[in-house]
């Protein structure tokens, strides 16, 4: 956190850390981008403060920013940020214009997920050799990516009370506090139980303990769940295994996910929700992947496909 932040700042962070439940990283990324605005903003009129400028200072950001050499992808971010604070703030009586409505989002070149070929995925998954708890543990991180798609957020939020084993299901709380189902296979459910039997021999496999729980507690001496930056590292580990590409991540698993699904005939619809998107639009991107199936489905339902 900065020397200071304005306190405008401050309740806008409380809100959607409270109110609409954002995840820890996209409530960083809101503090910084705000933080760099209104740094920006007293540089640029130190007479006044923030929310008394108008449009003017958001293009100057934007302007300043982009002299950095920053992304459209970045600026975008920026953008969108700056826009939710002013939302935040008409919605509050804060101010009385929204000077953010009317500009402009910068075009962003919508890049095509990274993903693993059915053979990669394969090798993946049997890549943690042993059945000791570590590698028990790294396996099933590897499978449960691959068989439910999860964001890696949720994937560490997993409680024991979230699986339902019987039904072969976990809940998952997703984007905006968002609670969706995913499905998990006989690999993975095989994987967790024997996983869940060394949590059981430490006592930390009760309904409320975390699936995957901190390696080491924290200096409060709670139980919490496995760093991020941990399971990062996990699956960074195992996908340099079987690709060179550095652009896979935790996320490609996730991609990964589903190409295979829709490749397998899976309906967009149904892989949206299993995705947790909220719109179509985010799940078409995985439609620019297979330019020869749809062909393919092109030809065998259009009267004129021939």
């Amino acid at each position: 956190m900065p020397n200071y932040r304005h306190p405008i700042i401050i309740s806008f962070l409380d809100y959607i850390r409270n109110i609409r439940r954002y995840s820890i990283h996209t409530l960083r990324s809101y503090s910084y981008d705000l933080d760099d605005y209104t740094a920006f903003c007293n540089q640029f009129d130190p007479s006044r403060d923030f929310i008394e400028l108008n449009h003017s200072a958001i293009q100057a950001y934007l302007q300043n920013i982009s002299r950095k050499g920053l992304t459209a992808k970045t600026l975008a971010r920026r953008l969108a940020s700056i826009k939710s604070l002013y939302k935040y703030m008409l919605k509050n009586n804060l101010v009385k214009v929204n000077i953010a409505k009317e500009i402009k989002t910068p075009k962003i070149n919508k890049e095509l997920p990274q993903f693993l070929s059915l053979k990669q995925a394969e090798k993946i998954l049997t890549l943690p050799l042993g059945n000791d708890e570590k590698a028990l543990r790294e396996r099933l991180i590897l499978e449960l990516f691959y068989a439910t798609g999860v964001r890696i957020s949720e994937l560490v939020s997993i409680r024991f009370r979230d699986i339902r084993m019987e039904e072969g299901v976990i809940y998952v709380m997703g984007k905006g506090s968002k609670e969706r189902i995913v499905m998990i296979g006989n690999d993975a459910q095989s994987t967790l139980r024997q996983y869940q039997n060394f949590l059981h021999e430490r006592q930390i496999a009760g309904q409320d303990h975390y699936l995957f729980p901190a390696l080491y507690k924290n200096r409060k001496g709670g139980n919490g769940h496995m760093a991020v930056r941990t399971v990062f590292n996990v699956a960074k580990k195992y996908l340099r295994k079987v690709s060179d590409d550095e652009k896979l991540s935790p996320h490609s698993l996730r991609h990964t996910f589903a190409t295979h699904m829709l490749n397998n005939g899976a309906d967009l619809m149904a892989i949206k929700d299993l995705l947790g998107h909220s719109s179509l639009s985010s799940t078409q991107v995985y439609t620019h992947l297979q330019p020869e199936k749809l062909k393919k489905i092109y030809e065998k339902s259009h009267p004129h496909g021939k």
